[in-house]
């Protein structure tokens, strides 16, 4: 029976504990949901594997443990266990020795089994020699992969350290970690990344590192959502070194819209298109229609005009013609206003579009 796969229990948790403890084997644990589509492939194509089947039937007491029924809800909460499939291996006291997430081929799933049986190369073993001192290469590359193979965040401060540790960040295997692994912007390694872009574009893709290099910023705002305006744009202009400056002032332009402060967001958008004129008309007519709705300085309110003005000249369409009309009327030139809305009107129709409210508009106008 054996021979045919892994046998797995059907037993309750504590009589799963102390058959460990009395036979001195550790606990496999499959631990799975029935809506779990990788689960129920591990299912049917590895655990069957007869190879598999003789290494882990000797080695452990295996046990497959829904992990939303029964025993499974109190072992998900303790072992915190939300990805699925969850593969852990513990001891008769219920502490894990090693784990890793995912689905796993036989020959995947026999190696990691052969790691977890390893005294000195489970995750625990791992973990304690790094909490006992241990900071060598070879210990922080084996403990980094481990927590990344179990889903564990702790991967990359890993990384860091490890790469830190390295002559030449140009090897393969360095090239490798830095773009599994690395999320921190400050980091050595990103770093490299950065100032070594092409080299990564030819290994990996152009296509892949952008998504690498967006991640990462991406990432590091998530987790440090208190971050200041001026710690915002220094990762900015670290991120995108050759954006960096145009990048962080159109974040400006967002920080101080989100909250809900026009008076700076509008010297904020003055000061942006001032140095990074833009040639999109559906952007100028937006930049100029908030300013119409929002900022009341004369000069701001002058700036927006021009915007609005360009708009039409690049393009012109019946709603930067309609922000044309009422930015004009604010600025006091009632009759270019209501030319402006007519035309606005004039194409609204042309494009079967509804002109009610520029015609209201123009209404107000007489």
């Amino acid at each position: 029976m054996h021979a045919q796969g892994i046998a797995f229990d059907h037993t309750a948790w504590t009589e799963t504990l102390a058959k460990a403890k009395a036979s001195n084997r550790l606990i496999f644990m499959d631990a799975y949901t029935t809506w779990c589509g990788p689960c129920k492939t591990m299912a049917a194509k590895t655990f069957p594997d007869s190879a598999l089947g003789v290494f882990f039937n000797a080695s452990f007491v295996n046990v497959k443990m829904d992990m939303e029924q029964g025993d499974g809800v109190a072992l998900a909460q303790r072992y915190r266990v939300t990805v699925y499939p969850t593969l852990l291996f513990l001891n008769g006291d219920g502490l894990v020795v090693h784990r890793v997430v995912g689905y796993h081929t036989p020959e995947d799933l026999l190696r990691v089994g052969r790691r977890a049986n390893d005294p000195d190369g489970s995750l625990a073993s791992l973990e304690r020699r790094y909490q006992q001192g241990d900071r060598g290469a070879k210990l922080l590359y084996a403990l980094m992969e481990a927590r990344a193979a179990a889903y564990d965040p702790g991967a990359a401060p890993l990384a860091n350290d490890y790469l830190r540790s390295q002559t030449d960040l140009g090897s393969p295997q360095n090239m490798d970690i830095i773009m599994r692994y690395v999320e921190d912007p400050f980091s050595d390694g990103f770093r490299y990344l950065i100032n070594n872009r092409a080299a990564f574009d030819a290994q990996y893709t152009p296509e892949a590192v952008a998504e690498k290099v967006d991640g990462v910023f991406d990432n590091y705002l998530q987790n440090h959502p208190s971050l200041q305006l001026g710690e915002v744009q220094r990762v900015y202009g670290t991120v995108y070194p050759e954006k960096g400056e145009q990048l962080a002032s159109n974040y400006r332009m967002i920080y101080y819209t989100q909250r809900g402060d026009m008076e700076h967001f509008g010297q904020a958008a003055a000061d942006h298109y001032a140095r990074f004129p833009s040639d999109d008309a559906d952007e100028l007519n937006e930049i100029a229609y908030l300013f119409y709705k929002n900022v009341k300085a004369p000069e701001l309110l002058k700036t927006a005009l021009g915007w609005a003005k360009q708009s039409v000249k690049i393009q012109e369409t019946y709603y930067n013609q309609d922000t044309l009309a009422r930015l004009l009327a604010q600025s006091g030139k009632k009759k270019a206003a209501k030319k402006a809305a007519k035309r606005s009107i004039e194409l609204a129709k042309m494009a079967g579009e509804d002109a009610s409210q520029t015609e209201a508009f123009l209404a107000e106008l007489h």
